[in-house]
């Protein structure tokens, strides 16, 4: 059997291309064949050079893309690459095809001068052996009706859906904080296209736009605007969201089987460096909890340390594992570790440095 590639896709694969994501992410497990169209930035002729792919016996049998694109965390300036769609047939796996495929998304990721690299994944072990690592943290707090009442409210601020014409507004409300992926108002509507089950919110004062709220079911998965706005939106959204008049008591035989609950149950996730509104949500003591950011893998250590300002840190690549100076002390680290140390929240050496970790959080809307 003869293999082509990893490689980048031609233009006259494209087709072939998304039915092959499409076949191994969604219709082996049953979900419509939606995949590429969930990812119209990903999945494009414009993309296709950062797309790699591997066919056997004629056609496309595994594949990966890259969504290469910049981020800030306050002066710090990055170039991330996400990886999404590593999929290969169930056929031909166990072959070393997708480990071909992603070694040579790695290659792209230098070439194209990505400081990082950012996944998630249900294999998490398979993705250490290449290099990547959860790392970075987030919070998530926690509504329900027993403590939604404790939110802000302000009976003058006018709420309704985004419109067409907000979407330079957002971006801009989106770029004054710094923190995440940099984004255009054309790039901005084409993330949040409408999607079933999911809404841009946002709250005017005397007619102005000045924050938003990005829902997907109950789950609030950004915010943008002071507290002053984006909590009096919150709490009407939940009221909205939770009808006091449904019974508690007792819920159908299949409402017991898709778990569905009862009363309102709802989530905002935020960065884990606090801003004026998770200050503000601490001080009501809402619920929150902790999670990682996602998988990180960093592709260029000198780089990454220039970028972010770190003049007290070295940093090179020894194959699989990563150099970090500083002073006299040198530590020679996996490339995982070297995530952890980082980004945080575990510090696998001690003394810590300190400095550390540094700022980083990915809102949904930026992760593939």
């Amino acid at each position: 059997m003869t293999l082509d590639g990893p490689r980048a896709p031609r233009a006259d694969e494209f087709d072939e291309l998304v039915a092959q994501v499409n076949r191994v992410m969604r219709e082996e497990v049953g979900a419509a064949p939606t995949y590429g169209q969930e990812w119209p930035r990903i999945y494009c002729h414009e993309n296709l050079a950062n797309i790699r792919v591997i066919r056997a016996d004629g056609r496309i049998v595994s594949s990966a893309a890259i969504y290469p694109h910049q981020a800030r965390f306050g002066n710090a300036r990055l170039r991330i690459g996400g990886i999404t769609g590593v999929a290969t047939d169930s056929a031909y796996r166990r072959r070393g095809y997708a480990t071909r495929v992603m070694q040579a998304c790695i290659e792209r990721l230098a070439e194209l001068g990505c400081h990082l690299s950012l996944l998630g994944s249900g294999v998490p072990s398979w993705y250490r052996k290449l290099g990547w690592e959860y790392a970075g943290l987030e919070r998530t707090y926690q509504f329900s009706r027993g403590n939604r009442r404790l939110l802000p409210t302000d009976s003058g601020l006018q709420v309704r859906e985004a419109h067409d014409g907000d979407f330079e507004t957002l971006a801009a409300i989106h770029a004054a904080r710094a923190l995440g992926g940099v984004r255009s108002a054309d790039l901005l509507r084409s993330m949040w296209q409408p999607k079933p089950g999911a809404a841009v919110w946002v709250a005017l004062r005397e007619g102005v736009v000045g924050a938003y709220l990005r829902v997907r079911g109950a789950s609030v998965t950004e915010y943008g605007g002071p507290a002053d706005l984006v909590l009096p939106m919150l709490a009407r959204l939940l009221e909205s969201w939770d009808d006091p008049a449904v019974p508690t008591s007792t819920r159908s035989i299949r409402e017991r089987q898709v778990n569905v609950k009862p009363t309102l149950h709802a989530s905002l996730a935020a960065p884990w460096r606090p801003d004026d509104v998770t200050e503000a949500l601490d001080a009501l003591g809402i619920l929150r909890s902790a999670g990682y950011v996602r998988m990180i893998r960093i592709q260029d250590p000198p780089g990454l340390l220039k970028a972010y300002g770190r003049t007290d840190l070295a940093a090179r690549s020894h194959g699989d594992s990563i150099e970090i100076t500083t002073g006299n002390r040198t530590l020679r680290l996996t490339r995982p570790d070297a995530v952890k140390l980082l980004f945080g929240p575990e510090r696998p050496v001690t003394p810590d440095l300190p400095g550390l970790p540094l700022p980083f959080h990915v809102w949904l809307a930026d992760r593939v």
